[in-house]
């Protein structure tokens, strides 16, 4: 029961950061709340086992001597977001983002 405390307590306070930041920085949260969700889940997987919100997209031996620079938000989600309109996680994106394919009109536009 303590384990099961512990996991919601770090998983309301990975998703309060990254809902925080999606709100009021710079950027929105990725469109799909499934993505969204699953990477919360993989930062929170992180927090408990290495004591850090490493980005689940880069795999934690790599980060673990590096600092903060892999806790989420990283140090490269800007210039990501600013190159590719997301970061490498595709969990923050750029105002503007879309999930629309240019002709292709079965995706939707979830951008601004």
């Amino acid at each position: 029961m303590q384990e099961q405390t512990n996991l919601e307590k770090v998983r309301t306070s990975v998703e309060r950061m990254v809902r925080n930041y999606g709100e009021r920085g710079p950027y929105k949260l990725y469109p799909d709340e499934t993505r969204v969700e699953s990477l919360i889940d993989g930062l929170t997987h992180n927090k408990i086992r290495y004591g850090k919100a490493f980005c689940p997209c880069i795999p934690v031996e790599d980060s673990l001597g590096k600092g903060n620079s892999n806790v989420c938000p990283c140090d490269a989600h800007h210039e990501d977001i600013k190159r590719d309109g997301c970061c490498e996680c595709a969990l923050f994106v750029s105002p503007d983002f879309s999930l629309r394919v240019p002709g292709d009109p079965e995706t939707v536009d979830e951008g601004a």
